[in-house]
Parts: structure tokens; C-alpha cells; sequence
């Protein structure tokens, strides 16, 4: 009894120190691929804002007076009138407009750190504030002062300190206006740091659910962001999609020429599919296409589960709450919106254009785009209503289904758990064959069992390699 006892303990910890292992080591390739992710993924979205914005002036300019229907009521907002005020230019000259200020005179463009052209005419404080923030918001930035020249510590000693205090600082899609943080910048920080904790993350031992820390619960799940996505990044991306196409898409049949443009300009600003679920889930960043086109078993389960949490949380969260819209507004208005409407202003406050024959003012902007942003608001609490939303618009749930992410577990642990360190050990414990695991689970009265159907054969047949 006792050699038998002594063989388990042995056998034990050497699951443990496999665990502890290989655990550290899925967390130092997570960070790495974080890292990767955010300053790729920033530049990108950078580089299209840019583009688009470029696109929109020139799309702006092609338009004919013998084509155009213009709205009174929009004309009317954004005209200019007397004592109109100049415009103000976006922030920390980020954007770039190739109009020059009405106000001050131009200068030869600059190109900061960062990469991105900024305009003559912005003072010499927003220019410094872009260099400062591009220069602190590259990843590969040290984060640590230039060592000092006549400093008499041994050059070894300097490096030391320098890579101590070396931070991850990913690059800022907006420049904000305001004090708060870029979203994007501060999700990646936060799965960084608990992608850094190893200690803590791996090493304290799980007895029961009352001892799982935060920093292992966050830490799960920051590893399957950044390593084993697993099912995420398909349902993700054909989630987007369908937003994209039933929401973001304005009806050039049912509104006016200059409100079609000023529409599409602001759905443009969404980010694309890839983008939004590879910020979600850096692990998805690896052969994208193939993950988003591999319709597997647990992700076919997982989709009416998937679709009913996502648009429950919106509605209940964020459109049913006038206090948390208020605080997207308020977001919107100093950093989004306010980058569209000066560049827009820089460009044709003072011009007579046919899309805008009264001129374009920031503040009549500003207020187009909070009209927009409520009418969008309204349209998506309609559309994405959950049984709605997954029942009848995308067919990813049966009628009156009641999803359950327990009648998943086997099929995920089958597919994509396994390769988790922090859930081999649970998937263990389920049984390999179906009605077993349902029993195990106690699922076997309630789950619905799932096939694929036509818009899954459809949606496989695509290419997607040609899309991204």
C-alpha cells in the first residue's frame, strides 16, 4: 500500500511539472504573438483610416450637381453661417488632410515617427504630442530614459536597467482627445500582463473552484485569446460579417445623396471582421482563413450558444442602458467623430462643392454624426434582438432553443481543449463516446444535437483566402 501510494505521488507531480511546463511556455509564445498582433494590427488600422478618409475627400469632390439629392434638413445643419469658428484640427495630427487651414498658413508636410503624414498647419504642440505618443506607444519601444553619456555605470549594468524596465506599450489606433485610454490599447496591455504573470498563473495548485484565483481565471482566458482560440475565430468572424451587412450597410434608396456619403463614411470607421476578432483573440492571427472556414462539430454547437450570449450581452448592456450609450457618445464625439469632422471641415468648410453647397462645418458635422450614431443605435436594438437575430436573420439557433455551453464541452474538449494546459485535465474526466458524455454532464435530456446546413455548405464553398 504504501509503494503505491509513493508511485501516485510520483506520478503526480510529474503531471504537475508537465503542467507547470508546458503552462509557462504557452504563456511566454502568447505574449510574443500579442505583441506581434498589436503592432501590425494598429498599423493596418491606421494605414485604412487614412486611406479612407483620403477616399471619402476625393469621392466627395467627384460628385455632379445633375446627379445629386440633397437633404434640406442635413444642408441646413452643416452650412456655414455667420462668426462661424475655424476648424479644429484632429488630434495629435494624426489623421492627415491635404487641405490646407482656412486659418494658418501651410507648411511642408512632416512625417512623424510613427509613419503617418501630418499636415503643415497643426501647432507645434499637437505635433509633439503625436511624436510623443508614437514614440511611447511602439512595442519595441524600451519605455526606459537614453542612458546618460557621462553616466560612470559599466554599459552592462545600463542594459540591465533598460531591459527591466522595458513595458509593452501597443500603439494607439486613436489619439484620443480626451484623457481616456484607446480601447485597443488597453485590451492588448491587459492580456498582456496576464500573459505575463507566470507564477501565478501556473504555479498555485487548483484544489477546488474555491481556490482558482483571479489571476488563473484571467489567465485562462487570456490563453485562449492568445493561444487556443479554438472555435472563437469562426464564430466570430461570420458573427461580424452579418453585423456588417444587416446593420452597417446604409440604403442609398432611402436616403438622400450627401446623407448616403456622410452614412457610409461613418459605418466605413468599423473595423473589418479580421481585425475585430483578431484584436479579440490574437491566436487567431495564424492561418486565419482556414480557422474562420473550418465548420467542425463544436463549432456548429457552440453557434446558437455564441449568437444568444453576444446579443443578449449588447441588448441588456449597451442599447438598452441611455447612461452606457451617452458614454459611447461621449467617446465617439472626442476621438472618433471629432478626427472625421475636422478633417472634413479642413477640407470644405470654405468651398462651394456640389454635395455641399453651403459649405461643411465641424460642429454641424459633430451634430450629423450624433443623429447618425442614435439612428444606428435604434436600427441594431431592433435587428439584434436575440431570437430575432439568431432564429430568423442567421439561422444559428432552432426556434425557442434554449442554448447550453455544457452541451458543447465534449465536442470542444475533442477538437480544441485538449491542447489547452489549464483544461486537459477536465477533458479527461468526459468520456469519449456521445451518449456517455451526456450522461457525464448530465445533458443527455436537454441537448440538441446539431448538423450542418445549407448556409454552413454555402458559407464553405466561398474562398475565403480571396476575401482576406
Amino acid at each position: 500500500m504504501k509503494l503505491f501510494l509513493v508511485v501516485l505521488a510520483s506520478f503526480y507531480s510529474f503531471l504537475d511539472a508537465g503542467f507547470h511546463e508546458e503552462c509557462h511556455e504557452t504563456l511566454r509564445e502568447g505574449r510574443i504573438r500579442i505583441e506581434t498582433v498589436a503592432e501590425n494590427l494598429a498599423a493596418q488600422e491606421i494605414d485604412r483610416l487614412l486611406q479612407l478618409l483620403s477616399d471619402s475627400k476625393d469621392r466627395i469632390k467627384s460628385y455632379k450637381m445633375e446627379k445629386l439629392n440633397l437633404s434640406p434638413k442635413l444642408q441646413d445643419l452643416i452650412k456655414i453661417r455667420d462668426g462661424q469658428p475655424p476648424c479644429p484640427q484632429p488630434n495629435a495630427t494624426m489623421f492627415t488632410t491635404s487641405t490646407p487651414s482656412t486659418t494658418t498658413t501651410t507648411s511642408r508636410p512632416t512625417t512623424t515617427p510613427a509613419g503617418t503624414t501630418t499636415n503643415g498647419n497643426a501647432n507645434s504642440a499637437q505635433t509633439s504630442a503625436a511624436q510623443s505618443d508614437s514614440t511611447s506607444a511602439s512595442p519595441s519601444s524600451s519605455g526606459a530614459p537614453l542612458p546618460d553619456s557621462s553616466s560612470s555605470a559599466p554599459p552592462s549594468e545600463e542594459l540591465k536597467t533598460k531591459k527591466k524596465s522595458k513595458k509593452f506599450n501597443p500603439s494607439k489606433v486613436y489619439v484620443t482627445k480626451t484623457e481616456d485610454e484607446d480601447p485597443f490599447s488597453w485590451y492588448m496591455k491587459t492580456l498582456h500582463y496576464y500573459m505575463g504573470r507566470e507564477s501565478e498563473v501556473c504555479n498555485n495548485k487548483i484544489t477546488d473552484l474555491n481556490s482558482v484565483t483571479e489571476d488563473q481565471l484571467f489567465g485562462f482566458f487570456s490563453t485562449l485569446a492568445a493561444s487556443h482560440p479554438g472555435p472563437f475565430c469562426s464564430l466570430c468572424h461570420r458573427f461580424t460579417d452579418e453585423i456588417h451587412s444587416k446593420v452597417l450597410k446604409p440604403n442609398s434608396l432611402l436616403i438622400s445623396d450627401d446623407e448616403y456619403h456622410i452614412s457610409h463614411l461613418l459605418y466605413e470607421h468599423f473595423p473589418f471582421s479580421k481585425s475585430i476578432c483578431t484584436a479579440i483573440a490574437p491566436g487567431c492571427s495564424d492561418n486565419y482563413a482556414l480557422k474562420v472556414a473550418n465548420l467542425t462539430e463544436s463549432v456548429v454547437c457552440l453557434e446558437c450558444t455564441a449568437c444568444m450570449s453576444i446579443t443578449n450581452v449588447l441588448q441588456h448592456k449597451i442599447f438598452l442602458q441611455p447612461a452606457m450609450l451617452d458614454q459611447v457618445y461621449y467617446w465617439l464625439h472626442g476621438n472618433l467623430f471629432h478626427n472625421i469632422c475636422a478633417e472634413l471641415c479642413l477640407a470644405f468648410q470654405g468651398l462651394d462643392i456640389p454635395l455641399f453647397p453651403h459649405g461643411l462645418t465641424y460642429d454641424g458635422c459633430q451634430n450629423v454624426m450624433k443623429k447618425k450614431f442614435y439612428q444606428l443605435i435604434e436600427v441594431a436594438t431592433v435587428i439584434t434582438r436575440p431570437e430575432r437575430f439568431c432564429s430568423l436573420e442567421i439561422q444559428w439557433c432552432e426556434l425557442n432553443e434554449q442554448p447550453n455551453a455544457l452541451h458543447c464541452l465534449r465536442e470542444m474538449c475533442q477538437e480544441y481543449f485538449k491542447d489547452t494546459p489549464q483544461t486537459r485535465w477536465l477533458c479527461s474526466q468526459i468520456p469519449d463516446r456521445p451518449e456517455q458524455a451526456d450522461a457525464f454532464l448530465n445533458i443527455h435530456q436537454t441537448k440538441v444535437r446539431k448538423e450542418k446546413k445549407l448556409h454552413h455548405v454555402e458559407f464553405e464553398k466561398r474562398g475565403l483566402h480571396d476575401e482576406l
